[in-house]
């Protein structure tokens, strides 16, 4: 099996079959030559698209594959000669990912201050020690780690650093085991000004590393070398961790990273078009945003899969475009669609769907439009100017008085408000 195959084989149980089908299987393995892998790709497009969604993931599995062999890619005769990646040296040896800076890091109220204390300590090391930053799948920790190894790389080239995932920590040890080489493993952390390791929860199980792990630790820590560390949970949480790791854990100082919140997603959003150049209006950005509510690595990979359609088909990125193609991305609400609600409150009240989106304010038809307002906000979450385009491109202040009328009408009204939670609970309980 060629070294692509094995990354292909990883990728195929990290990535679903459509992200395989579109960013994997046009890649071409073409051979082997002094430690530089060449694959061809369709085009630069392509390319691009690969470099801003899989590469980093693809770098680091080739890293766990063989980390002396560097990627080069082919582009077809007449598109370019050849694109490749940077030649692996000392410091990237360490699978620190360039792209991962704090210039591209969005700051929002639930990762500040994992943010300001990733910061604090890439300027000077050793300030807080360790630095324990842990949240769920996909919220920026492997961000903020890499984002530290790169600035201390910049600003004081002269500190040693290495970043690991717990499992190239493990796979490390069993290599160092199986050759009788246990005692070389710890020498070559003994040296180092700076250990990053990232998705530290997954070494609870494995003895032998948490016994190599915790006496690592004691001596970074005992010659004030710093230390970083990311989990999913906090220290207390990891199972099967032993006490005297735990409390080490918690010498220093924990940040926990939140989910973004919406402001912070819709920044997100343009900080990634801005990358890219390319521009989607705000209405769009703002659609995207409050269908992808918990990941942002979720909302990058919805981004590539429209910018990828959109090139591949040249369809024109429009709401109900965005809408069929980041489906399978969308949080829990991802099947209730505003043509749902308007259809169902259209109904209940005996008029035509369209009737709610004309310029009639008789009680008939006003009455209906603000409750079908109300719970477009409240089951979809979707921002007050989308709301508005939805009936009739009404002005957003004039969406946000509907729906403070419901909901004034909801607190006067005992019956009316249980009407409208059965509304709610219809939607969110099918």
């Amino acid at each position: 099996m060629n070294p692509w195959e094995q990354i292909v084989q990883e990728l195929s149980s990290r990535l679903g079959e459509e992200e395989i089908s579109l960013w994997i299987t046009p890649i071409k393995y073409v051979g082997t030559v002094e430690n530089e892998l060449y694959l061809k790709v369709p085009d630069k497009v392509f390319l691009e698209g690969l470099r801003s969604s899989h590469l980093p993931l693809i770098e680091e599995i080739l890293g766990g594959v063989n980390r002396e062999i560097s990627l080069k890619f082919i582009l077809p005769e007449g598109d370019s000669s050849q694109e490749t990646s940077k030649q692996p040296n000392k410091f990237h040896s360490s699978h620190i990912l360039s792209n991962y800076t704090f210039d591209n890091f969005v700051i929002g109220e639930g990762n500040k201050f994992a943010h300001a204390l990733a910061l604090a300590v890439s300027k000077e090391t050793s300030s807080f020690n360790p630095v324990y930053i842990y949240g769920g799948v996909g919220l920026g920790k492997t961000h903020l780690l890499n984002a530290i190894g790169n600035y201390i790389h910049t600003h004081t080239p002269e500190k040693s650093v290495v970043y690991k995932t717990s499992k190239e920590f493990l796979d490390e040890m069993v290599y160092a085991l199986q050759n009788q080489r246990s005692q070389n493993f710890s020498e070559a952390y003994k040296n180092l000004d700076v250990l990053i390791i990232d998705d530290i929860q997954l070494i609870s199980t494995w003895e032998a590393t948490k016994k190599e792990l915790f006496f690592i630790f004691n001596d970074r820590y005992e010659k004030k070398k710093q230390i970083i560390i990311s989990s999913d949970c906090p220290p207390k949480e990891i199972k099967n961790l032993e006490e005297r790791l735990r409390t080490r854990f918690e010498w220093g100082v924990i940040a926990q990273i939140d989910p973004p919140d919406l402001e912070t997603r819709i920044a997100i959003i343009n900080q990634k078009l801005k990358e890219k150049g390319i521009t989607l209006s705000s209405d769009i950005v703002e659609f995207i945003a409050s269908k992808i509510k918990t990941n942002v690595r979720t909302l990058e990979g919805a981004l590539t899969r429209i910018f990828a359609l959109s090139s591949l088909r040249g369809d024109e990125v429009t709401i109900r475009f965005v809408r069929e193609t980041i489906k399978d991305y969308m949080d829990v609400d991802k099947e209730i669609t505003p043509e749902a609600i308007v259809l169902f409150v259209s109904e209940k009240y005996g008029i035509k769907p369209f009737q709610l989106a004309q310029k009639n304010n008789s009680p008939a038809v006003s009455f209906p439009r603000q409750i079908a307002m109300y719970l477009l906000k409240e089951i979809v979450d979707l921002p007050l100017a989308l709301i508005g385009k939805e009936f009739g491109n009404k002005h957003h202040t004039t969406v946000l008085h509907s729906i403070k009328k419901i909901e004034a009408k909801m607190k006067d009204d005992p019956d009316f408000e249980k009407e409208i939670s059965g509304y709610i609970r219809r939607f969110k309980e099918n």
